[in-house]
């Protein structure tokens, strides 16, 4: 049946004029979009593998972490005792994609980044085994931290028993360069420190020279310039990033990319390169109060923390008038002003002015009570007692965000002649 039909096909198409110039024509056209539609998806695959291999080792490399923080608890084995039992072991399967370039556990071992595993620098102070690295290619080295408590160690087996690798002098990280594999590690106790001893030993010498202190040789600095400015979309306040060793000291090293994020506020930009004197800052503004806190970043180092407190704007009402009646007496007498507030919240009142005293003469003293309202409520009545300038608190006022309306009177006016005249004089309101 098939035959008959391709054979017929055959025929009609050197008949069928129309069929000699369109049928080649529509073949181009197909086979060009299905050679399209090849390349893109051989670039998408390509493109998609690192973002899938990095994904592949923080999921892995999590469960490396929970597994040796659970371990610590479990029972290690003293190493001056020839005879005592294995200690509490975990082991992981680790499946390493090809564009690892390498995984390094208890040390950076590439802490110059310049892509030599073998070469650190002697006397460098580094980590103390409670990190581990990984780096995959075309991306930066990242970085696992684990707890301080932990001292991973490379093993090495002598005469039947895995042993902490020495070599001159000093301890050894883990580092494996490819290949997925399973990976042991053992807990193991030796002149009063417990460590994480791995059961797997590579060709690589890649020291562990803790300082007293522990911790990487290489973090993040961060300070920002003042640590408390107004929250007004204006004020700026700048964001320092410096390059420190474990011991706080600044460390000079041009071209390390810093990534910056703030909880709060805007950043003017959000990657900063360092200098040469190994730091970088930009500038941080916030329309919202609150702490914030500006997270820096980068592939190997410690993460570094500032805070910052975004304070309400400063409110000023400014009236330099005197109040001269009570408005039992004149309805005009007040001073009132209109004002907006960007934010739901509570301030603190202050009246800055000063006053003048009468009274009668079988009365005692008595000077200008002022009083405050807002938006037709009394804040409060409060006498300036003083003939100079004073500043009067007036206490706390909740306002909501939008327009609203200050008044400000005074309730006592005395004027008899001969007996003196009792006024205010109101410099100005602040709200803090």
């Amino acid at each position: 049946m098939l035959c008959p039909l391709i054979s017929n096909l055959g025929v009609n198409l050197w008949k069928d004029e129309n069929g000699i110039d369109t049928i080649p024509l529509k073949l181009v056209v197909y086979l060009t979009l299905v050679g399209i539609i090849i390349v893109l998806v051989a670039i998408g695959l390509k493109n998609a593998g690192p973002p899938m291999d990095g994904a592949l080792m923080e999921r892995q490399l999590g469960g490396v972490k929970s597994g040796i923080e659970l371990m610590q608890s479990g029972y290690a084995r003293d190493l001056s005792d020839p005879y005592a039992t294995t200690g509490n072991i975990r082991s992981f399967d680790l499946v390493l994609p090809d564009s690892l370039e390498y995984i390094s556990f208890g040390v950076d071992p590439d802490p110059d980044n310049n892509g030599i595993l073998n070469d650190t620098p002697p006397g460098l102070v580094t980590d103390n085994g409670d990190v581990i690295y990984y780096k995959l290619i075309g991306d930066g080295k990242r970085l696992v931290k684990l707890k301080d408590s932990i001292h991973i160690r490379e093993g090495e087996l002598v005469d039947g028993r895995w042993l902490p690798r020495s070599v001159d002098g000093l301890g050894q990280a883990f580092v494996l360069t490819g290949g997925s594999q399973s990976v042991t590690f053992e807990l193991v106790y030796d002149r009063g420190t417990t460590y994480t001893l791995s059961h797997v030993t590579d060709n690589l010498d890649a020291y562990i020279n803790p300082n007293s202190t522990g911790g990487l040789s290489h973090g993040l600095l961060v300070s920002v310039n003042p640590d408390s400015f107004p929250a007004d979309d204006v004020t700026e306040g700048r964001v320092t990033v410096q390059l420190v060793d474990s011991q706080g000291r600044w460390v000079q090293e041009m071209g390390r990319t810093v990534n910056l994020t703030s909880s709060r506020g805007n950043l003017s930009v959000a990657q900063v390169v360092t200098n040469a004197q190994g730091s970088g800052s930009v500038m941080l503004t916030s329309g919202e109060l609150g702490l914030g806190v500006v997270t820096a970043q980068s592939p190997g180092l410690h993460n570094g923390t500032g805070e910052v407190a975004f304070t309400l704007p400063p409110l000023v009402i400014v009236f330099n008038e005197w109040i001269v009646s009570s408005p039992n007496r004149d309805p005009d007498a007040e001073l009132v002003a209109q004002f907006h507030i960007e934010h739901n919240t509570s301030y603190s009142v202050t009246l800055t002015g000063w006053a003048t005293e009468a009274h009668w003469p079988t009365r005692p003293e008595e000077w200008a009570i002022a009083r405050i309202e807002f938006d037709g409520v009394v804040l409060d009545e409060i006498e300036v007692a003083s003939g100079s300038r004073i500043d009067v608190p007036f206490g706390d006022v909740l306002l909501d965000e939008g327009n609203h309306t200050l008044r400000v009177t005074m309730t006592n006016d005395f004027n008899f002649l001969g007996l003196g005249d009792r006024d205010l004089y109101v410099e100005r309101v602040g709200f803090s």
